[in-house]
């Protein structure tokens, strides 16, 4: 079994790093999670290591890119990364895509928001909840209301509401619960990510994988990169998030530097 945690980020780190920073001034940040995962952090840089060594006279970068998920999603990634495979729009190829800009990030992202139809409740959280004694009903409710964000926060909110009348009684979210609460079904997956040969691609649905020469196919547009092997990307911090209604104009972060701190360009080699 993999051993990882996530651990929440606090104090400094909110304001040294950039990328988590220029988050707050774009939306409206719940909170904010660091990935502590030994086995993939090892994989991660023993890939590094590789593309250094195999071609010296290109230089490796490490960029902080954003990547925009379901939080159901979440725990799976935080364990395992993210995987090209449940790639379901392939724009740019099959691939895992970023983005430097987080508003591009967002906007174009493939999990469905603001529906009222279904809730989706982490399966894993929910045998392990069961399993500790539980009721399925207030197991719902812990998971609807603190976002799927993990066993220590759906547990607290448990044991917070255990002498509540309603506890164990069937849980359907009412239309003010879905627009007060299921709003935040996105989260930020800041990811290192490793850059050396990019190509430039235009959008093609066909197009599965770019020529082996190039680890990163790059939109016409610059807005997106898109990884096809594993390992090339570390899922550093996470970050449950709300939309601001105010409506950000994407056209102001065309320019690469304008957005990401750690962007260093990288023409096609």
């Amino acid at each position: 079994m993999n051993n990882y945690s996530i651990e929440p980020v606090v104090n400094s780190e909110l304001y040294e790093v950039e990328e988590i920073r220029h988050l707050y001034d774009l939306f409206d940040v719940i909170s904010v999670h660091k990935v502590q995962n030994p086995l993939l952090w090892g994989l991660y840089t023993l890939r590094k290591n590789e593309m250094e060594i195999n071609t010296k006279n290109i230089k490796v970068n490490e960029w902080f890119l954003y990547h925009v998920t379901a939080t159901k999603n979440v725990q799976s990634i935080a364990e395992n990364n993210l995987d090209w495979r449940f790639t379901n729009r392939c724009r740019y190829g099959r691939g895992v895509c970023f983005s430097y800009c987080p508003l591009y990030a967002n906007r174009y992202a493939s999990c469905a928001q603001g529906s009222t139809s279904a809730v989706d409740y982490d399966d894993n959280l929910m045998h392990l909840l069961i399993n500790m004694g539980f009721p399925r009903e207030a197991i719902k409710r812990a998971l609807f209301y603190t976002y799927n964000q993990g066993l220590e926060c759906a547990t607290k909110w448990l044991m917070d509401h255990i002498t509540d009348n309603n506890f164990a009684e069937p849980f359907v979210p009412s239309r003010h619960d879905f627009n007060n609460e299921i709003s935040i079904e996105r989260a930020f997956i800041i990811c290192r990510v490793l850059v050396q040969r990019t190509k430039d691609v235009n959008v093609n649905y066909n197009l599965n994988v770019i020529p082996n020469i190039f680890d990163t196919a790059k939109s016409l547009n610059g807005m997106v990169y898109v990884k096809f092997n594993d390992y090339e990307f570390y899922p550093q911090y996470i970050v449950y998030y709300r939309e601001h209604t105010t409506e950000h104009n994407l056209t102001q972060y065309a320019d690469p530097y304008s957005c990401n701190f750690n962007y260093n360009y990288c023409a096609e080699q």
